[in-house]
C-alpha cells in the first residue's frame, strides 16, 4: 500500500525499531512498525518525522503493519509556539481518529493546517494561529459527526446576537434564561455570546473576544470525545 501521510506520533519499539502512528486520506490514522528506524536504515526515523508530507508504503494486516518505505515530499518546520499548535493537533487525531477509517476530508483540513501554521509571520501570529486552531477544531467535529449548526439553536431559532448560549452535548446550542444564569447552572464564564456564535458562523475569526468564545466552544464539544486525561499539548502551551 502506498499513500501520502502525516506523522502523529513515535515511540521507541524493541531494540532498533520505532511503531509511528500515520495520518493518511485513505486509511486514516495507521500505526506501522518501522524496522531498524532508529539505526538509520532508510525510510526510518530519519524519514518518520512530523509535520512533513510523506509518501509511505507498508505491507501486513493486523493492527500494525510493516513499513517498507517513508519519502518525505515537503517539511513543514513547526517552531516556537506554532510546534507546540501542531503538536496539540496530532494528540487530538490520536484520541479522536480509529484505526483504519477513510479520513479524505481531515487529512485536507490537517496539511493545509499546518502549512498554514508553518506560513505565519514571526512576531504577531497569536491571533491567526488561534484562528487556524478553531476552525480545524469546528471542521474536525463536522467530518466527525460531532458537529452542530452556529446560527442557530437546538429549537431552529436563529441564534439572536443579544442572547447568551450554552452549548449541551451531542444536541447544540440552547438559548440561557436570564433567571437561570442567575440560579447558577450557567455562568457568565461559560455562556457563550450570541454575536461570537454569529462571528464563528460567518467565519469571522479576527476579534480576540470571538477567539475566546470559540475556544471555550470546541473545549466543552470536544471534552466528552477525548475522555478525561489532559492533553499534554496544552501543558505545554501554558
Amino acid at each position: 500500500m502506498n499513500e501520502p501521510a502525516f506523522v502523529l506520533h513515535t515511540r521507541p519499539w524493541r531494540e532498533t525499531s520505532l511503531i509511528a502512528e500515520l495520518l493518511t486520506p485513505g486509511h486514516g490514522r495507521v500505526g506501522v512498525v518501522a524496522r531498524g528506524a532508529r539505526r538509520g536504515r532508510k525510510g526510518g526515523a530519519g524519514s518518520l518525522q512530523p509535520f512533513a508530507l510523506m509518501q509511505v508504503a507498508w505491507r501486513g494486516r493486523g493492527e500494525l503493519r510493516t513499513l517498507v518505505s517513508a519519502e518525505t515530499e515537503q517539511a513543514l518546520p513547526l517552531t516556537g509556539e506554532r510546534l507546540f499548535a501542531g503538536l496539540y493537533l496530532n494528540e487530538l487525531l490520536l484520541r479522536l481518529l480509529q484505526r483504519e477509517d477513510s479520513q479524505q476530508e481531515i487529512f485536507s483540513d490537517y496539511a493545509a493546517t499546518v502549512a498554514r501554521l508553518a506560513a505565519l509571520p514571526a512576531g504577531d501570529e497569536a491571533v491567526a494561529m488561534e484562528a487556524a486552531l478553531r476552525r480545524f477544531e469546528l471542521r474536525l467535529l463536522v467530518a466527525l459527526g460531532y458537529g452542530f449548526p452556529l446560527d442557530y439553536d437546538i429549537h431552529g431559532a436563529a441564534i439572536d446576537p443579544a442572547s447568551d448560549y450554552e452549548l449541551l452535548p451531542d444536541a447544540g446550542l440552547a438559548p440561557v434564561a436570564q433567571g437561570v444564569r442567575e440560579g447558577g447552572r450557567t455562568d457568565g464564564a461559560s455562556a457563550l455570546a450570541g454575536r461570537h456564535l454569529l462571528a464563528l458562523a460567518a467565519d469571522r475569526l479576527t476579534e480576540r473576544e470571538v477567539l475566546l468564545t470559540a475556544k471555550r466552544l470546541t473545549r466543552a464539544a470536544l471534552a466528552s470525545h477525548i475522555g478525561p486525561a489532559p492533553l499534554r499539548s496544552r501543558e505545554l502551551f501554558r
